[in-house]
């Protein structure tokens, strides 16, 4: 019994022994397994913040590459900027200079010009009184022979240099108001545009179809005579497809019978009486039209103290032709041309404007009343208080009367301008030959001169002249006579280059 029980007591042991082994190696176990588990989720983590911190300095670096290339760019841009602005500088610098050393230059021959003159003055005072003095003394000459006598001893004795002194000074002034006078009309003329149309008494209507032209004619044509009679337009119906002829020489007259078709083919209610209310209508409108084409202009010419008739005037223009150029756009033209000119020269400008604005106001009713654009202008101007300097100039642009103020100058130069331009207006072909021949006449006219060529529509002349009649001298006065015999007929737009050729030719035979 004490044997079974130490036994048993034994086996409990063993058997607790046991569980005590193997409670520890599972313990073990299960450390190894949670530590090994440990390791990989600490490389796991330390591969993943690896991974992290690589693409993060990829991308910082790829940032930065980015940057550095903007930044290159910028630097580049304005490295370039910088010299662009250098060289202009640097141009401008340089030509600066050159100006400045040629007007340096210009200044010191004008200098020795004035005191060489002032030399030749001295000179020919002193020979005055000495050849005066001796004259007193030696004859019972009177005041006017000795003075006679006088100016033939200085022009025999200093002709030459005089001469040379003389078209030195011509030159230097010719070319300086020459190049200002280029810079007033370029600077003028490059703010201006105008449209050229050829001058024409027809307009045509064009029709859907053909078969309308029976509805325009009416019963025996009775459409048509009301047309005649209330329109005072033609209608020419031929075999020309889908297209009818408005025919008038009144413009004014062709636009109100083509507004008056349009609304008619629009109701199909083309009948004699329906066409002369429907003429009445647009005559008003027209009115109304004209007045608002006026108005537009005057707002773009900044142009806003004339009369409502006056305004309405200035939109008939648009329906006038002159040489197939457009009153309304020449007009525009002469205004903006005026307006440029008075400015550099120091005049009101507003009043060059409308000078030029109204120069061929005129035009807007001469087809409907007798006398010429001019007379019947003024009085339009004059019956609505237009003040006289623009009265004046519009009276005198075509040098009718005296020009009693610049503003009458400055508006016959810019619509000689307008009217010269290349294209703007055609002249007859037998006035211009007229034109030509007057010229060559002029010419002939003149003591010693053989031949006269006009060439380059009248802007440039060739004289050849007798070399045993006319010497250098005679030339001269050859050249002074033809300037002003040809000032005064001379209707050729721009400057006329006169060439005097004197050639003398001596053949032998050996």
């Amino acid at each position: 019994m004490l044997v079974t029980i130490i036994w048993e007591y034994i086996y409990i042991a063993i058997l607790t022994f046991v569980l005590i082994i193997l409670t520890g190696l599972i313990g073990f176990v299960i450390y190894l397994l949670k530590s090994r588990r440990r390791k990989y989720i600490l490389k796991k983590a330390n591969d993943e913040s690896k991974e992290i911190k690589m693409r993060i300095i990829a991308e910082a670096k790829s940032e930065a590459a980015s940057i550095k290339l903007n930044v290159e760019n910028e630097a580049k841009y304005i490295r370039e900027e910088i010299f662009l602005e250098e060289k202009s500088l640097r141009d401008k610098k340089l030509k600066f200079f050159e100006e400045l050393e040629e007007l340096s230059k210009k200044e010191e021959t004008l200098v020795e010009e004035k005191i060489n003159i002032n030399k030749i003055k001295k000179q020919l005072e002193l020979e005055k009184n000495r050849v005066q003095s001796l004259l007193e003394e030696t004859s019972n000459l009177t005041e006017e022979e000795i003075k006679t006598e006088l100016f033939n001893i200085v022009e025999n004795k200093y002709l030459n240099e005089l001469s040379n002194k003389i078209k030195d000074f011509e030159k230097e002034l010719k070319k300086n108001s020459e190049q200002k006078a280029c810079d007033i009309l370029i600077d003028a003329m490059q703010t201006c545009h105008v449209e050229v149309t050829s001058e024409k008494n027809t307009t045509y209507f064009e029709l859907e179809h053909d078969s309308l032209k029976g509805k325009i004619i009416g019963k025996e044509g009775r459409n048509i005579k009301t047309f005649q009679s209330y329109g005072g337009v033609d209608l020419i119906i031929d075999d020309t497809p889908n297209r009818i002829t408005i025919s008038s020489f009144n413009p004014i007259r062709r636009e109100i019978a083509y507004l008056t078709l349009t609304e008619l083919l629009k109701s199909t209610r083309l009948y004699p009486a329906t066409i002369e209310e429907q003429l009445i209508l647009q005559e008003e409108k027209l009115d109304k039209h004209c007045y608002q084409i006026g108005l537009e202009t005057l707002k773009e010419l900044k142009v806003d103290d004339l009369p409502d008739e006056i305004i309405s005037m200035v939109g008939k223009l648009k329906f006038r032709y002159s040489y197939g150029q457009n009153a309304l756009q020449h007009s525009i033209e002469v205004a903006n041309i005026s307006r440029r000119i008075a400015i550099e020269l120091g005049l009101n400008e507003k009043i060059a404007l409308k000078a030029g604005l109204l120069h061929d106001i005129g035009k807007a009713v001469d087809f409907e009343k007798e006398g010429s654009h001019v007379t019947l202008g003024v009085e339009v101007l004059k019956k609505y208080g237009i003040e006289n300097n623009i009265v004046n100039a519009v009276e005198a642009h075509h040098n009718d009367v005296e020009k009693e103020s610049y503003y009458a100058e400055i508006v016959s130069i810019a619509d000689t301008l307008s009217a010269a331009r290349p294209g703007a207006r055609n002249n007859d072909t037998q006035e211009y030959f007229a034109r030509m021949q007057e010229l060559e006449e002029i010419c002939l006219n003149q003591e010693g001169v053989l031949k006269a060529y006009v060439l380059k529509a009248g802007r440039e002349i060739r004289v050849m002249v007798n070399p045993t009649i006319v010497d250098d001298y005679s030339m001269n006065k050859i050249l002074y006579n033809l300037k002003e015999n040809i000032k005064k007929i001379n209707k050729t737009p721009g400057d006329i280059y006169i060439t005097i050729i004197r050639e003398k030719r001596e053949t032998i035979r050996l």
